[in-house]
């Protein structure tokens, strides 16, 4: 997958090999102006590879449209796009606006939650750390949830440098919920942001994820789109098959008090909300809210759904979510397929152990969600559905079984889940010495 920004000279894409040594047929470019991304285009790579001025022609033909809207809400004279790219004369509004939030950018905290994976950490922490953010207006907490400190991190986040405060707490109770709550805890920015251990951002991914809390105080959350790292093997593009490319990439605004008209199933279509590995909440209402349920999330029966449910339960609060695909993580896709079926299963058994939870505690919710429940049915199965859309002709039909079995189970994962964990939360108040 190849970065294009064309608010500059555009690269000649080299032809390239997959890691098995076979040559590429076409690359699937984002293309970015100012930042902002303008869509997805796959090209053709011939043997010798794609200049400069036949790639700026594939993408004027693909998103044309798109680049002279994006023109004009700049205030620029709409153009076609050449191989030198875009100049502008002046500072183009978008970034205008950029800059003017950074002025005067929000405090915030990034946590990054790990397990024995110094390498991935280091790479990550190196990816926020290069965002265009004032250095003095926000901290990194790295969250080593294994069960005894892992030196290796500490030093890890050392030689990262020190740009800005970055400090390594331990959370020795196994689980994601419990690291982030954890992260929650040594929190001291007005805004928390959160991303997984292995993923990268683009310089913009901060001030993106921070903006739409500086300009609207009923905000509660924000997300950003994930991106793959490569899609060299056909698991890596049945992954992303599985997580769909087919919605535009536009500023989405969730509200319980506005919801969205091209979406009937609304708000329990949580997906769309966002991903744990990209997002933000008002620190203060993320903890009155009560944090992480220890009951989702990797590392519970319930498998996943931890960050869906939290991103949910601010909805259902009266605050709003803003999805902006400008901030953008790039995330690795397994190429193995044990490790898709698995992931495909536990992403069906958080999807309704998520919505489980949010019935539990809002039984209100439940007669909206019966009467939903036969249009949610066909969002599911349905291969034209938003959901299903973007998935390959070859796409594996037992992976398809494996997620509606994995969505049966999520009731029943959840319940057992809570269960364990009251059970665990039963043991360590016995053993600890407050208790005696």
């Amino acid at each position: 997958m190849d970065d294009v920004e064309i608010g500059r000279p555009l690269p000649s894409l080299p032809p390239g090999r997959t890691r098995a040594g076979i040559p590429f047929a076409a690359s699937l470019c984002l293309v970015r102006l100012h930042g902002r991304p303008l869509g997805l285009v796959e090209v053709a790579l011939p043997e010798a590879g794609l200049a400069a001025e036949p790639l700026a022609a594939e993408i004027d033909a693909a998103l044309g449209a798109e680049l002279r809207s994006h023109l004009r809400e700049d205030g620029l004279p709409p153009s076609e796009l050449p191989g030198a790219g875009i100049a502008s004369p002046a500072t183009p509004a978008c970034i205008a606006a950029r800059e003017k939030l950074l002025a005067d950018a929000p405090s915030l905290s990034v946590v990054i939650c790990t397990r024995n994976r110094p390498d991935s950490v280091r790479q990550t922490l190196r990816s926020i750390l290069a965002c265009d953010y004032p250095a003095d207006r926000w901290e990194a907490i790295v969250v080593d949830n294994a069960a005894a400190a892992d030196p290796s991190i500490a030093v890890a986040v050392e030689e990262t440098g020190e740009r800005v405060s970055v400090r390594v707490v331990h959370e020795p109770v196994a689980g994601l919920s419990n690291a982030r709550n954890c992260g929650l805890r040594n929190a001291g920015g007005e805004l928390i942001v959160f991303a997984d251990d292995d993923v990268e951002v683009n310089a913009e991914w901060l001030a993106t994820l921070a903006a739409p809390f500086r300009h609207d105080e009923r905000v509660g959350a924000t997300s950003g789109m994930t991106l793959p790292g490569s899609l060299e093997t056909p698991v890596e593009r049945w992954t992303e098959g599985f997580g769909g490319r087919s919605r535009p990439l536009l500023v989405r605004r969730f509200d319980l008090a506005d919801p969205p008209p091209d979406n009937p199933l609304f708000p329990f279509t949580v997906g769309e909300l966002g991903a744990g590995r990209n997002m933000a909440f008002r620190r203060e209402l993320l903890a009155r809210l009560g944090g992480f349920d220890p009951a989702l999330g990797p590392g519970t029966t319930a498998h996943d759904g931890d960050d869906i449910e939290a991103l949910l339960r601010v909805l259902l609060d009266g605050y709003a979510i803003v999805h902006d695909p400008a901030a953008i993580v790039w995330h690795a896709h397994p190429d193995d397929y044990r490790e898709l079926e698995d992931r495909v299963w536990g992403y069906g058994v958080g999807l309704t152990a998520c919505l489980t939870k949010a019935v539990i505690d809002r039984p209100s919710l439940l007669l909206d969600l019966s009467r939903k429940l036969p249009r949610g049915l066909a969002f599911a199965l349905s291969a034209k559905s938003e959901k299903n859309v973007g998935r390959q002709s070859d796409f594996p039909r037992p992976l398809v079984r494996k997620e509606l079995l994995g969505m049966a189970y999520g009731p029943l994962a959840y319940a057992r889940s809570r269960r364990q964990q009251r059970r665990r939360r039963g043991g360590r108040l016995q053993s600890s010495p407050e208790s005696r």
